[in-house]
C-alpha cells in the first residue's frame, strides 16, 4: 500500500499575479444535477468546507454504503478517468476524502492488468507536491479491488464551467493556462507525463485557482493491444498520440493548448460528427482562427495559443516551462484585477448547513446506485 504524509490542502495560496473572480458560481453542485452529469468528461464534485472537513462527527452520522480497505463509502460523486468517485470518510485520520475505484465489473484480465497500472500512476501523483495538482493521499489494493485516495475538491471542472455559459477573460485565461503549465513543467521534471490534459481534467478551486487531476490515467483507460494508438480525450488529444507515435512533455504542451483556445473561443478547435471525423480533423484539419471568432482577442496571446497547438511537436514550445514563461511575460503587461477579499464569517455558517444538508441529500439519492456497486464488490 502506498502512503502519503501530505496534509489536505483546504487553504492553497497563490503566488505572485493577482487574482480577479471569476464569473459564475464556483460552489458544488449537488444530488441529481452532479450524477447525472458523469460521463465522458471526468465529473469531480467536491462537497466540503472547513467546517465539514474540520467536525467528520457530521459525516460519521452520514449512511456508510460500503467500505474498501479502511474507507466508509459515503456517497457517489460521478467518475473520473476510469474509477468511480465516492465522498468517503477516513477513521483512522478523522477526515473526509474522495475515494476513486477500479470498476469492479471489468473482466478479471482487465483487471490484472489495469490494477498494477492503476496504482503506478497513483504513485507518481503521490510523489508530486504542487499546488496546482491534486493532493493524492494513499492507495493500495483490497479485497473490494484497487483504490486512490485524495484530497475532496469543492467546485466544478472547466469542461462543467463551459458548458453552464462562463466565458473567462483572455486575461483570466492565460493566468489559468499558465497554473496547468506551471503544474505540468512540475510533473516532467519529476518524469511524469499526463496525457490527457482537457477542461474536464482541470478542477477549479477557485478564482482562477486550477487543480490538474487525473496525471496519467489516459495511458491506463485507453491502452489496448502493443502498437495500437493511446490516447484521452480525441478532442484534445495530439497528432502523435492519435496516430500511435511517440510521446513527450510537448505532448501535454498540446492538449494545453487546446484548451487554451476553448477558453478564449468558446468552442473546440476540431469536431466531428464520429471518432473518425475527429480524429482526421486533428491530423488534418484547419481550426478556425481565434481572431474570427472574437476580433478583440489580443494578437501577441493568439500567436502563444497557435504554438502551443501546433501540429508538429517541433514546432511548440519545447516544454511547458517555455509555455508558462511566454503567458507570464504577456501577463506582466496586462495586469490581473484584484478584489479586496470578502469577509466570510457571516456565508460560513450559511454554506456548512446547506452544505450539509446537500450531503444528507446526496447519501440517500445515490444509495440504489452505491448498493449495486457494492454487491458488485462483494462478488470479487
Amino acid at each position: 500500500m502506498l502512503q502519503s504524509s501530505k496534509q489536505p490542502l483546504h487553504d492553497r495560496s497563490d503566488d505572485d499575479v493577482g487574482e480577479s473572480t471569476l464569473p459564475g458560481d464556483l460552489e458544488p453542485m449537488h444530488g441529481v444535477e452532479a450524477t447525472s452529469m458523469a460521463g465522458t468528461e471526468s465529473i469531480w464534485i467536491g462537497h466540503t468546507d472547513s467546517d465539514t472537513a474540520h467536525a467528520p462527527e457530521r459525516v460519521v452520522a452520514l449512511p456508510t454504503v460500503g467500505h474498501i480497505g479502511r474507507y466508509q463509502l459515503k456517497y457517489h460523486l460521478g467518475k473520473g478517468g476510469i474509477g468511480t468517485v465516492w465522498a468517503a470518510y477516513d477513521p483512522l485520520l478523522s477526515r473526509l476524502i474522495a475515494i476513486k475505484t477500479v470498476p469492479l465489473d471489468l473482466p478479471q484480465q482487465d483487471l490484472r492488468r489495469i490494477n498494477p497500472q492503476f496504482l503506478g500512476e497513483a504513485r507518481a501523483a503521490a510523489n508530486m507536491s504542487h499546488k496546482h495538482i491534486v493532493t493524492v493521499f494513499d492507495a493500495g489494493l483490497s479485497p473490494e479491488g484497487a483504490y486512490i485516495a485524495m484530497e475532496l475538491l469543492n467546485g466544478k471542472d472547466l469542461a462543467q464551467m463551459l458548458r453552464l455559459g462562463w466565458r473567462p477573460t483572455p486575461v483570466e485565461s492565460a493566468l489559468i493556462v499558465r497554473r496547468i503549465a506551471d503544474a505540468l513543467a512540475y510533473a516532467h521534471s519529476r518524469g511524469v507525463i499526463h496525457r490527457d490534459i482537457k477542461p474536464g481534467n482541470i478542477f477549479m478551486v477557485g478564482p482562477s485557482k486550477p487543480l490538474v487531476l487525473d496525471f496519467g490515467t489516459a495511458s491506463v483507460a485507453h491502452r489496448s493491444e502493443v502498437g495500437e494508438p493511446v490516447f484521452g480525450s480525441p478532442y484534445y488529444a495530439s497528432p502523435e498520440q492519435i496516430q500511435g507515435l511517440s510521446t513527450d512533455p510537448r505532448t501535454d504542451v498540446y492538449s494545453l493548448g487546446i484548451t487554451f483556445y476553448e477558453l478564449l473561443g468558446g468552442e473546440k478547435p476540431f469536431t466531428g460528427r464520429s471518432l473518425d471525423d475527429i480524429i482526421a480533423s486533428v491530423v488534418h484539419g484547419h481550426p478556425r482562427p481565434l481572431q474570427t471568432i472574437d476580433p478583440n482577442l489580443p494578437h501577441d496571446l493568439i500567436a502563444i495559443v497557435q504554438k502551443a497547438m501546433a501540429r508538429h511537436p517541433e514546432q511548440r514550445h519545447e516544454s511547458a516551462a517555455m509555455l508558462s514563461k511566454e503567458i507570464r511575460h504577456w501577463l506582466s503587461s496586462h495586469p490581473v484585477k484584484t478584489e479586496a477579499p470578502a469577509d466570510k464569517s457571516s456565508k460560513k455558517t450559511a454554506f456548512s448547513a446547506r452544505n450539509y444538508l446537500s450531503l444528507a441529500a446526496m447519501a440517500g439519492l445515490g444509495a440504489a446506485v452505491a448498493a449495486a456497486v457494492m454487491a458488485l464488490m462483494q462478488r470479487h
